[in-house]
């Protein structure tokens, strides 16, 4: 089960919205062009509509996780979804940004893919092995979130990443280059956040 999970971040989004499921968080449903299946959060950023036909998940605003993260919780335990694909992970506040980027740690440790869709831009969250698809000279950026990882094989990477400790004091995994065709990546400690550049 592919769950979408659109999040609030303030700008119409741009990617076309695919899944079995779609939740959208709270504000989210103002910049989400697809009927949802389920509109989740406090509402404080949006009044209820009264046509809808989403079933309506409501919380009370003096809660201990953002609505994403609550979101993540429901397509895992109440949808079974195997994969959560976020949208508007990207172009809101920078604090929600980086909450955004643990919440797509948090569905890959609840055992689902975790993936988000920008303009321009596919986001990943990796633990193990993982197989990007890239047309040759996109740019790749493999970096460590939650903590060091260690990546013990990159292929198909113009600069290969082989038995390396990236921590979150460095570089390393920044602006990589593909050299075309199916990118391999395994991670042999910790996850990682693969940024994918999509060429035009």
């Amino acid at each position: 089960m592919k769950t979408a999970i659109v999040l609030n971040c303030g700008t119409p989004i741009k990617r076309r919205i695919n899944a079995d499921k779609i939740i959208c968080c709270d504000g989210g449903y103002n910049w989400c062009d697809v009927q949802p299946d389920v509109l989740l959060g406090d509402f404080d950023s949006l009044a209820l509509p009264e046509d809808t036909e989403a079933t309506i998940v409501s919380h009370n605003p003096h809660k201990n996780a953002s609505d994403g993260e609550l979101a993540v919780y429901y397509a895992r335990e109440e949808l079974k979804s195997d994969e959560a694909v976020f949208y508007g992970v990207l172009g809101g506040r920078y604090d929600h940004t980086l909450c955004n980027f643990a919440i797509m740690k948090l569905a890959a440790d609840l055992g689902m893919t975790a993936k988000a869709e920008e303009d321009g831009l596919d986001l990943y969250f990796v633990k193990g092995e993982f197989d990007l698809p890239t047309q040759k000279g996109e740019t790749i950026s493999i970096l460590p979130f939650g903590g060091n990882a260690i990546v013990t094989c990159s292929d198909n990477l113009e600069y290969p990443l082989e038995d390396l400790l990236l921590t979150g004091a460095d570089a390393r995994g920044l602006s990589n280059v593909s050299l075309g065709g199916k990118v391999h990546i395994c991670v042999k400690h910790g996850g990682v956040l693969v940024f994918r550049y999509i060429k035009r």
